[in-house]
């Protein structure tokens, strides 16, 4: 049937009538965005310092603590605003497009592009761009992301079906009828989601916080009641007091997790991965099981011939091919058919000439060819299924079989051809075909397994060609077919390395037999009878090509051929992961050094041990530099990553019992053997509780000595401008009481030499009892 379809000029003015084929998500307008960096949790604790400091007439405390809230939410919005933008535009790099007739052709174009009256063609694994009506063909619809029916909808000419419906059978041509938001459900054809995960290092960094915040308040209640009994005023001790709680407050987690995974994620679409959703890339750090699709991911997907074997000696390999080429259509995008075409392509030799074709027939399981010899005589010609073959075969032969029967435990299919010759069908010899694997795959295999993951490989294939790849590429060879583990439900998936004779939803329930044993599992695919396993694992990857419906049901897709860019996203996300640790153990040692020492420190003297202003200007300045974290060079483990908050809370109880102590100590040194003022005692450890802080970052970064390796030039050039303004603050009273820079040169030696010897030393062997 002939469709006229729209001109371009057409498509364009109905464009300006009714839009482009997608609905803008709702964007929170910049000013509110940044406003509400003034809100939660910390916000407000500033805040309310900043009114008691103002209902005080203490007018310089409160300017200050308002000008550090303003630079955070700038440095905030600014940081998150561009890691958002980074997101955006490697999403952009993700289109749905859309086969439309235009201009009496069919072309690809982008599916947001498409209009009313559009005459466009659907196939097995698109997702239905806009919403339609299908004037030809039939089409099996999952619409259970639209209407919650589990059962997917069969679909003929007449028939509408809906924006965002997922096609997973057949083919058809069907007219565009609404787009964009006039559509049934209101589907935006784009379908990307835009990616807001609840990430696992996020809800784990804040149990910990919550944690330190109980401890908190045992200290804060604590000093509280000191206060009271030294009769301090209220307005006083509750400045103080609100600082104090400030300290347990994550305030740079969001932007440095944003910036981090942000950054990851440009690095990683430099070498061909895009990330669709942010945890993918945290859950790259703890997958420890990948299960790896074979066709088309292990292997080429790309069937060639291997062996030419002739039967019996009327014929040769020659022969073989040739009839074997005559009995296949070039038209086709059969890959059995392409296979021998390409094999045979130089090597006929015109001895026959083809008279009729008869594609292959599915009951039948063969193709047939009729040909003319040179002396003109009639040759029928029958390619298929070797056993259908040698059935048809008057020559049929117990050693035929066995031939075969060789090949298959080789893990190879075999084709057979014959010949039909005045009545008489003789059975002339066999092609053996194999879908190779890709070049890189054993390389990668053996990549990942020294990483500690471990492949699972899945297909549909039967045992021997499952176990003849996995073995090919080191997978393995306990093989095993999932009609197996079906009759024995206490089966240890564990134990195997390949699935076979698997279908679709066999695919799903493996990797969730992998999840409900603890692991964190990753899968790879390229169609649409892979979407499920996608959707349900942990990190779902689409190779290079695939269906418009597995990429949407992915967190990462592959933009280059083969697997070897997901040894760089495992790297990455591991790197990922570390910095993130780093971060949370120096946020809860600051904790302790902060909370805990200003918390017994003021107990024992019975005031303050550092002012309101300069805890609040000593976390923002300390928050800074961590935020560089976030680019730092770390070393990324050669093992699946674990979250263990037991074990992160113990080593930095060690080192906070550690600090804190070298925090007395100092203070004790101070007064004893300086004679230093009361306020000068602030501003010194002001300065020490800042240093060792920013020391410790170079210290815990490295599991050897701090000096085994150079941090990023981000994490220096920050350490570097917070030692240099802090110094210049101390010294000229900034702030803070003014103190002899003689002492502060003291203060930042002594740090040098407990944080970076001391310190360091003791680190070694905590890291190594705890094996981080």
């Amino acid at each position: 049937m002939n469709y006229k379809g729209l001109t371009t000029e057409e498509a364009l003015e109905l464009q300006k009538r009714f839009g482009f084929n997608e609905i803008k998500q709702k964007e929170t307008p910049p000013i509110l965005d940044f406003l509400k960096r003034f809100t939660g949790l910390t916000a407000f604790v500033i805040e309310g310092a900043m009114i008691i400091s103002l209902l005080m007439k203490r007018y310089v405390d409160a300017l200050v603590m308002f000008f550090l809230l303003l630079l955070n939410a700038v440095l905030g919005f600014s940081e998150e605003f561009r890691a958002s933008k980074a997101v955006e535009a490697l999403s952009k790099k993700i289109s749905v497009n859309a086969h439309v007739l235009r201009d009496g052709v069919f072309k690809e174009i982008p599916a947001r592009e498409l209009v009313p009256g559009d005459v466009i063609k659907i196939v097995m694994g698109d997702i239905v761009p806009a919403d339609c009506k299908i004037i030809e063909g039939n089409l099996l619809v999952d619409q259970s992301i639209l209407t919650g029916e589990s059962i997917p909808k069969e679909c003929g000419a007449n028939d509408e079906i809906y924006s965002g419906s997922l096609v997973t059978r057949g083919s058809a041509i069907a007219i565009v009828e609404k787009t964009g938001r006039n559509t049934y459900f209101g589907k935006t054809a784009e379908l990307i989601e835009k990616a807001k995960p609840k990430l696992i290092i996020e809800e784990i960094t804040m149990s910990v916080t919550k944690g330190l915040l109980i401890f908190d308040f045992i200290f804060v209640a604590l000093v509280v009641i000191k206060f009271i009994i030294n009769k301090t005023p209220i307005f006083d001790a509750l400045p103080f007091v609100l600082t104090l709680l400030i300290a347990s407050i994550p305030v740079a987690l969001p932007a440095m997790t944003v910036l981090a995974l942000a950054l990851g994620s440009l690095k990683l679409a430099s070498v061909g991965v895009l990330v669709r959703k942010l945890d993918g890339i945290e859950n790259s750090a703890m997958m420890d099981i990948l299960c790896l699709d074979k066709t088309g991911t292990i292997t080429e997907n790309k069937i060639r011939i291997v062996d030419v074997v002739p039967i019996g000696k009327d014929f040769s390999q020659e022969d073989v091919v040739e009839l074997a080429y005559l009995c296949s259509d070039p038209n086709t995008k059969d890959p059995i058919d392409s296979a021998v075409i390409e094999f045979g392509k130089d090597n006929v030799k015109g001895l026959y000439k083809l008279v009729k074709f008869y594609p292959f027939d599915p009951d039948k399981k063969y193709s047939e060819a009729e040909v003319l010899d040179k002396e003109n005589n009639k040759i029928n010609i029958y390619k298929g299924a070797p056993q259908v073959i040698i059935e048809m075969s008057d020559n049929k032969d117990k050693s035929i079989y066995e031939v075969v029967e060789k090949f298959a435990n080789l893990g190879k299919r075999s084709l057979g051809v014959a010949i039909k010759k005045e009545n008489q069908t003789t059975f002339v010899g066999l092609l053996t075909f194999f879908d190779y694997p890709r070049k890189d795959s054993k390389k990668f295999i053996e990549e990942i397994k020294e990483m500690g993951v471990m492949p699972k490989m899945i297909t549909g294939d039967n045992k021997l060609i499952a176990q003849s790849v996995a073995k090919e590429v080191s997978i393995g060879e306990r093989v095993i077919s999932i009609k197996e583990i079906e009759k024995d439900k206490e089966m240890d998936v564990d134990s195997f390395d390949a699935f076979a004779e698997v279908v679709p939803e066999d695919k799903f329930k493996i990797v969730d037999l992998y999840q409900k044993k603890g692991h964190t599992v990753g899968m790879t695919g390229d169609g649409a009878n892979d979407a499920p396993a996608l959707k349900k694992a942990d990190l779902g990857i689409a190779v290079k090509d695939s269906l418009d419906i597995a990429k949407q049901s992915a967190k990462v897709i592959l933009t280059e051929e083969g697997l070897s860019n997901i040894v760089n996203l495992i790297k990455v996300g591991r790197e990922i992961y570390k910095r993130i640790v780093i971060w949370i153990l120096n946020k809860v040692v600051k904790t302790f050094q902060i909370v805990f020492f200003v918390s017994i420190a003021t107990l024992i003297i019975g005031k303050p041990i550092i002012t309101p202003v300069a805890m609040i200007l000593m976390l923002f300045l300390y928050d800074f530099v961590t935020m560089s974290i976030a680019t730092d060079n770390v070393v990324p483990s050669n093992r699946p990553e674990k979250w263990n908050v037991k074990k992160l809370l113990s080593m930095s109880l060690i080192f906070g019992v550690l600090k804190i102590s070298e925090l007395f100590i100092a203070m004790y040194l101070a007064q004893k053997y300086f004679k230093v003022t009361f306020s000068e005692l602030q501003t010194i450890m002001f300065y020490l509780l800042l240093v060792s802080g920013l020391f410790n970052i170079l210290n815990f970064r490295e599991e050897r000595f701090f000096f085994s390796s150079l941090p990023s030039k981000a994490v220096i050039m920050s350490i570097l401008g917070d030692l240099i303004v802090a110094t210049l603050i101390s010294t000229f009273g900034i702030f803070v009481a003014k103190a002899h820079f003689g002492l502060i040169m003291i203060t930042l030696l002594y740090a040098l030499l407990v944080t970076l010897v001391f310190t360091d030393i003791i680190k070694l062997f905590v890291y190594r009892w705890f094996k981080l």
